[in-house]
């Protein structure tokens, strides 16, 4: 198999829609997935496991795939993975040539149509399988697509069955035989023709490389690029064999609470806390580390408080796990919205860098990610039963003197920390932050910087010690295929002119000296808007004391300031309309202090974002109280005031009519 040598990546940031920024770093050799070109960030998507179980069928997959096309596929989300118990039980029934029959009852309309529906809403498809073959195929002696032989002919029956978590009855294949591997192309052609973009394959073990081997020959026959994700708890001894094989590796066993009746718990996530570390260096582009599930965003039902809830998500993000959310997609709750699509924490998961492990104790973890423009992303988890103050000193990061720091999750920046940063958790609470030391901001414009003037950009980087030359690239692309700017200057700066509106460029730098040449960095920017900004995509409001609750909203790309709308809502669902209580607000978060607290009403806000362009939609309602418990209280306050009101035209109506029925 062909080594792929990805001589550069994404670092800072993926180009999802336009929303981030995006720099790039050199890489060494990274052996994952060497027969496809997929994986270069860990996917996104969600997959059915953890809240369909053993009830998926076509009705709630598609369900799935509306919510994820219309919620979290701006976000980055594109797909939608089909787990166990789609087929019929495979001990009695299989297709003529020895696969799994997709059940009817569940799929009445079959896997193409199926995927078909994901694709048409710009997703991917993922499905199913684990190894070996079926009971059923050996029982009735199936022939194999394509061939003269049978399925007698492929099994090894010295090995017994074949793991697996649900069924048994998956017989061993011996792969020496005439007709093994062909048994494998013809199921893999299958899942092609279904559309499948993404194929878990479950039950793996340090015994099974050779199926894997033989998968991941089929798959790459078929022509169609198609993710491999291997499941699960697999051994890290053998991981150059995952890395070869697959784009993806379940670290552990199940996040699932089985046996409870929550999709997960602490205990579960917190699991990955103790091995984190080990397998990190194992993790990059091409094949990456999967903890399973994010479980966050069906609110009891999930088995986490909040602060665990958050720190679930940011464990996943700075450890560069893949981003595949397990929650009932019909049930999601405001609170985990916001957890999976805030923006910056995305950018941090697909930044292409898995983070390190500062240091871990038996009550705190700090992981790192270091990112090539020469900042940080640090995750500070208390995993203790009481509130502790967790620290990263700059100088255990590599740095000294000052840097700013910023709030990932609240996006707020803290300001400038000379000696490192302490945050003071709640229990197995966390705080991830953005750390860009004083002597890293050596360039302009900066990484990342937007509204930068199209007709003329001015580069410039800080001298280096004993260079004689500098070499400066810009291009239309993250790597540099499309080169707009290429010259050998003996200055700090230089000039482009004439650039695109509303465009991403990159640009890179590096010095001569003695005859080498050494980079400096890379960086991005984007020219200034020529469009309005999106609407942001949700609102969180929380109710702070009787008279003011705090809102916030995810940040629209290329927004100036924010425009908020509120408006009241009584007990009967009568309202007024919106009007503008504030403006000109330039950072995603504001107080309402007029909101005073109303029995059995609430309150509904809507933001819209602002450039020079102009304004954008309003985004969608938040609300500042549960509209289930509010009409709760007034549904029965409703019912008993109609039940007074027709008893009383009762007793009236009698009277008035008593002397009519005598005479």
């Amino acid at each position: 198999m062909i080594k792929k040598i990805i001589s550069t990546i994404l670092s800072c940031s993926i180009a999802l829609t336009g929303i981030f920024s995006v720099s790039i770093l050199t890489s060494k050799e990274v052996q994952a997935s060497t027969y496809n070109e997929l994986g270069q960030r860990p996917f996104m998507g969600w997959s059915s496991w953890s809240s369909i179980r053993k009830n998926p069928n076509e009705k709630n997959i598609k369900e799935a795939a509306d919510v994820l096309a219309e919620k979290f596929k701006s976000h980055g989300y594109q797909y939608v993975n089909l787990d166990d118990y789609y087929m019929l039980n495979w001990t009695t029934t299989v297709d003529k040539y020895g696969r799994w029959v997709v059940d009817p009852k569940k799929f009445p309309h079959g896997m193409k149509a199926l995927g078909d529906y994901i694709h048409n809403k710009g997703l991917y498809f993922g499905s199913y399988v684990t190894l070996g073959i079926p009971k059923a195929a050996v029982d009735q002696n199936t022939p194999i697509e394509g061939t003269p032989y049978h399925a007698k002919d492929i099994v090894d029956f010295s090995k017994g069955q074949k793991v697996n978590f649900n069924f048994k009855n998956m017989y061993s294949i011996d792969f020496s035989k005439p007709g093994a591997q062909e048994y494998i192309d013809s199921w893999a052609k299958l899942f092609a023709s279904y559309g499948v973009d993404y194929l878990k394959i479950d039950g793996v073990r340090n015994q099974d490389i050779k199926d894997i081997e033989a998968w991941a020959k089929a798959l790459k026959k078929t022509g169609r690029p198609i993710h491999v994700e291997l499941s699960n708890n697999l051994d890290i001894k053998n991981v150059s064999n995952w890395q070869d094989l697959s784009n993806g590796w379940r670290t552990d066993h199940d996040v699932e609470s089985y046996g409870k009746p929550t999709n997960t718990d602490w205990e579960h996530v917190y699991r990955r806390f103790k091995h984190a570390a080990k397998w990190q260096p194992h993790a990059g582009p091409g094949g990456w580390n999967d903890f399973d599930s994010l479980n966050v965003a069906n609110g009891s039902k999930d088995g986490l408080t909040d602060d665990e809830k958050r720190s679930h998500v940011s464990l996943w993000a700075i450890a560069a796990s893949h981003f595949a959310i397990g929650s009932d997609m019909t049930k999601l709750d405001d609170f985990g919205i916001s957890l999976l699509t805030n923006d910056e924490i995305i950018k941090a998961n697909q930044s292409g860098v898995a983070g390190k492990s500062l240091y871990n104790t038996s009550s705190s973890h700090v992981f790192y990610q270091s990112l090539p423009d020469g900042s940080y992303n640090v995750g500070l988890f208390n995993t203790s039963p009481s509130t502790k103050k967790v620290s990263v000193p700059w100088d255990e990061l590599g740095f000294k003197g000052s840097a700013d720091v910023r709030d990932m999750w609240s996006h707020k920046d803290i300001g400038s920390m000379e000696l490192g940063f302490t945050a003071t958790l709640a229990t197995h609470a966390s705080r991830m932050i953005h750390v860009v030391p004083a002597s890293s901001l050596i360039v302009s414009p900066k990484s990342g910087e937007t509204e930068v003037n199209p007709s003329h950009v001015s580069l410039t980087w800080k001298a280096q010690t004993g260079a004689e030359d500098y070499h400066v690239l810009a291009a239309k692309d993250p790597y540099f295929s499309k080169v707009i700017y290429d010259q050998i200057i003996s200055s700090t700066s230089t000039k482009l002119k004439n650039l695109a509106n509303d465009e991403q460029y990159y640009w890179k730098v590096s010095s001569f000296k003695n005859g080498k040449e050494k980079l400096i960095g890379i960086y991005s920017f984007h020219t200034e808007m020529t469009t309005a900004p999106a609407a942001p995509d949700w609102v969180l409001a929380n109710r702070n004391n009787k008279d003011s609750i705090t809102l916030t909203w995810n940040p629209s790309f290329g927004a100036n300031s924010y425009t908020l709308y509120r408006k009241k809502v009584n007990s009967l669902g009568i309202s007024s309309g919106y009007k503008q209580i504030a403006a000109n607000i330039t950072d995603p978060n504001y107080v309402d202090h007029k909101a005073t607290l109303q029995h059995g009403g609430h309150y509904s806000y809507m933001v819209t974002a602002h450039n020079a362009v102009g304004e954008s939609a309003k985004s969608i309602e938040g609300h500042s109280d549960k509209q289930s418990s509010i009409m709760v209280r007034a549904i029965p306050a409703a019912g008993i005031l109609l039940i007074l009101i027709t008893g009383a035209l009762f007793i009236i109506s009698r009277r008035n009519n008593k002397p009519t029925i005598q005479a």
